[in-house]
């Protein structure tokens, strides 16, 4: 592990010229040839040659088979965890009722979403139950996922298995910035979907977002980020480890805050990867702390209450017993989380992620008496004479 200061820190994140450039590419392809882009990214990308870009019921049937015994035993437990969890979210909405109008805010989920679940080194089973189950909940009526055949020229069968077991409407084997643009646009096989969530490497989010607009985008999830402070209270074995376990992501990026330079040189030996900054004091934590804007942020501290109401970061776990792997696996909300630096201004996945607000209003000739010279008057203002008339011929 690396020592470095916040003026070094600020040269790390550079922009990705190149991959943006390629990402455009395949998205102008695959608007152009839908079907045909998609089997050759698969190939050129994947190594496999597809006979078929959706799964078939017998591909699903098998992937269920797999999800038995004690690993259907976890996934249930799991399951029961985030639906307590993401069922706490559902908003009601309200209503305000005056004499002569009626104002009402709604909630309504969108219709379609196409859901990505990255492939590589590992099945993400854990993603997959940390997108549907929000999505469900939310009450999206049709969910289709997407995963690159990265296993044995296949999608992951326990991904598959659990996908099933959700009761996801169709499977695609399709990865990468490709399988962004096919839920985008549509495709022969795949449906256009009204928003897209899940995470993913560099090219999923360039992908997803340059195509914000032709469809909803949940939020830039990935590559995986973890910022620890510690005051130098708590085990250096725990910070060691949840440091080795962030690292552990392809692309994964750890960092270590401390005020005590005798832990950074100790952790710093044993780790091989990431970075470990010293700071004076708590002040200069939160500022590095907030310029990052981590996903994930972990305090080991006597005083973490100044952290958690001056931080900016997708999740905190606070103590030393709190774990980010407890959050990417178990404690309910969901590990879709806002990277880059776009947790300063985007939330993780959630309920709401599914769901759009509306406002209804109801007006009687009455209120327009009382305030149409209020309306007329902006109107006014703003030069605009038929919206003023549009008050006009109602009040007379």
């Amino acid at each position: 592990m690396e020592k470095i200061n916040f003026e070094e820190l600020k040269k790390i994140v550079l922009e990705e010229e190149e991959v943006e450039k390629q990402v455009k590419d395949i998205i102008e392809k695959v608007k152009k040839e839908k079907d045909k882009a998609l089997f050759y990214f698969t190939e050129l990308f994947d190594k496999v040659k597809l006979k078929s870009l959706k799964l078939e019921k017998k591909e699903k049937e098998e992937g269920r088979k797999i999800l038995k015994g004690e690993i259907f035993k976890v996934v249930k437990k799991v399951k029961e965890r985030i639906e307590k969890y993401h069922n706490k979210q559902i908003p009601k909405g309200f209503k305000i009722k005056e004499r002569d109008i009626e104002i009402e805010f709604k909630f309504s989920p969108v219709e379609k979403v196409g859901i990505y679940i990255p492939g590589g080194q590992a099945p993400l089973i854990s993603t997959v139950l940390m997108t549907v189950i929000p999505a469900k909940i939310a009450g999206v009526k049709k969910i289709y996922v997407s995963s690159p055949p990265s296993f044995n020229g296949k999608i992951n069968p326990l991904i598959v298995g659990i996908c099933d077991y959700l009761e996801v409407d169709e499977i695609f084997q399709i990865g990468g910035a490709q399988a962004i643009s096919a839920f985008a646009f549509g495709t022969e096989t795949v449906p256009k979907v009204d928003l897209i969530a899940g995470p993913g490497n560099k090219y999923v989010n360039t992908a997803k977002r340059l195509l914000f607009g032709k469809t909803g985008i949940d939020l830039l999830a990935g590559p995986s980020e973890l910022v620890i402070f510690s005051d130098g209270s708590g085990r250096k074995e725990f910070i060691e480890y949840d440091l080795k376990a962030q690292i552990e992501h392809t692309e994964g990026l750890g960092i270590l805050i401390t005020t005590d330079e005798k832990l950074g040189k100790s952790l710093a030996k044993n780790i091989e990867k990431g970075y470990w900054i010293k700071v004076k004091d708590e002040k200069e934590a939160i500022e590095i702390i907030n310029y990052i804007s981590p996903e994930h942020l972990q305090i080991i501290s006597k005083n973490p209450k100044i952290f958690v109401d001056n931080c900016k970061c997708g999740a905190i776990f606070i103590g030393e017993y709190t774990s980010t792997t407890i959050g990417d696996y178990f404690a309910g909300p969901s590990h879709v989380l806002p990277t880059g630096k776009t947790a300063s201004f985007l939330s993780g996945l959630s309920v709401y992620t599914f769901l759009r607000s509306f406002a209804i209003v109801k007006c009687e000739r009455t209120f327009i008496k009382k305030y149409g010279e209020y309306i007329k008057k902006i109107a006014e203002i703003e030069g605009l004479k038929n919206h003023k008339k549009s008050i006009e011929i109602r009040v007379k």
